[in-house]
């Protein structure tokens, strides 16, 4: 049997795999059916950055992806543009999703049009569900949209984020803290406790992660610091009621409550998320976004369960290194299957190679537009099955423990992972 014969036969077999998205960044449903929602628009979630690549001016992207502005009108604005983009696997995601959800074989002027009308017939109460659970078969998505906890529990767990105790650097933001939590603030031990506060009512109201991503805004590497040296940062804060601390003065008081926001997640047995590799966007600097900067809380905090997502690309190897290393520590493909197709199944096959299975999470969508998702995985499935094809047909594997390999991909690293109660 071939490798596509072969991979087509597993493929069929991993699609009746009820899959845990690790990562999803979705509107509310309200959101959706309230607001005014289109397929260009559609666009703005992730294949914007790569229209900004190939030459776009911000200012015309900023028109093509309102949906405020006339659809017939912005097509001609983006289509000199979608030739060159199209290849990616942002495009693929985007007409996969385009041709199996919505109707549309290829991008005109009409059929955008034809397709915006199926995507607002369709955007109603259930429609999550019906994409979510029928259309992709995902079990249960771990919804990060800051700290929100009221979720729809039938398709989503919550993680949560500590980012303002963390980046906190002037007495108006502190103040606001204190506000929202119904404390006061007036010392480093003061913040501690609120943010320990913060991610221990997140707990109770089901929470199962907390979200670092802090790679976006400085480095990954988080010093130990002394209390002394961050109740200092802190004190300075208070001394006047104008700005703040500098970036570059605020990193250690940003280190010590890195830690504590650590402590406390252990302390509720909350997962501990790392935005690592990539930025969305880009113009940004990559380097600070290097796995290995986390290795000295993989060390100190041994009891702690860490997810380092979208494989750290491009540091993907050390990302599986460091999966390799600590018992604690799992390899993460969220956003990877449309960020880089092939890539993707290289990094897999690498790390299968590599890293106990029951290690490698398969798939977190990392998106904003419900219809997206089915694009997504569809990739995903896909490369999956490929990669495990080819390690059937090496003879690494049996058929059936490929298929052992995609449960825990899809499903069982997850729930491990996360401590998942389905």
């Amino acid at each position: 049997m071939g490798i596509k014969e072969l991979s087509s036969q597993l493929l069929s077999r991993i699609e009746t795999i009820p899959v845990i998205d690790s990562h999803a960044h979705l509107y509310r449903e309200s959101e959706r059916i309230a607001g005014k929602f289109d397929v260009l628009e559609m666009l703005d979630n992730y294949t914007n950055g790569d229209l900004i690549a190939a030459g776009c001016p911000g200012d015309v992207l900023a028109k093509i992806v309102d949906p405020a502005g006339d659809l017939a009108e912005r097509w001609r604005l983006l289509e000199p543009y979608w030739p060159k983009v199209r290849n990616g696997a942002y495009g693929r995601m985007y007409m996969r999703t385009m041709r199996d959800i919505l109707g549309c074989e290829e991008l005109s002027e009409k059929s955008i049009v034809q397709a915006t009308k199926v995507m607002r017939e369709c955007n109603k109460p259930g429609w999550y569900k019906q994409v979510l659970k029928d259309r992709c078969n995902i079990a249960i998505a771990i919804l990060d949209r800051n700290s929100e906890t009221n979720v729809d529990r039938e398709l989503f767990v919550p993680a949560i984020r500590s980012h303002d105790f963390i980046l906190a650097r002037s007495r108006g933001e502190i103040d606001k803290l204190a506000s929202a939590g119904e404390t006061s603030i007036h010392s480093l031990d003061d913040l501690a406790t609120a943010a320990h506060a913060h991610i221990s009512r997140s707990k109770q109201n089901g929470a199962v992660a907390l979200k670092v991503g802090l790679a976006y805004s400085r480095t990954l590497v988080f010093d130990k610091v002394t209390h002394y040296e961050a109740e200092t940062l802190f004190n300075r804060i208070f001394s006047h009621l104008g700005e703040g601390l500098s970036w570059e003065e605020a990193k250690p008081l940003q280190d010590y409550m890195m830690h504590q926001s650590i402590r406390a997640a252990i302390d509720n047995d909350l997962t501990i998320i790392f935005h690592t590799g990539l930025h969305a966007g880009g113009n940004n600097i990559i380097a600070n976004t290097n796995p290995t900067y986390l290795t000295n809380l993989f060390l100190e905090y041994n009891q702690a369960r860490f997810d380092l997502y979208h494989a750290g690309y491009p540091y993907a190897r050390e990302c599986g290194v460091l999966a390799k290393y600590f018992a604690n520590v799992w390899a993460d493909l969220a956003w990877m299957h449309i960020i880089s197709a092939a890539g993707t199944r290289q990094i897999l096959a690498d790390w299968l190679d590599l890293v106990p299975a029951n290690k490698i999470i398969g798939f977190g969508d990392d998106l904003r537009h419900v219809e997206l998702v089915y694009g997504h995985i569809y990739e995903a499935r896909r490369n999956i099955a490929q990669v495990l094809a080819e390690r059937v047909a090496r003879g690494d594997d049996t058929e059936e423990e490929a298929l052992s390999i995609a449960q825990y991909l899809l499903h069982d690293s997850p729930v491990e992972a996360f401590k998942l109660v389905l």
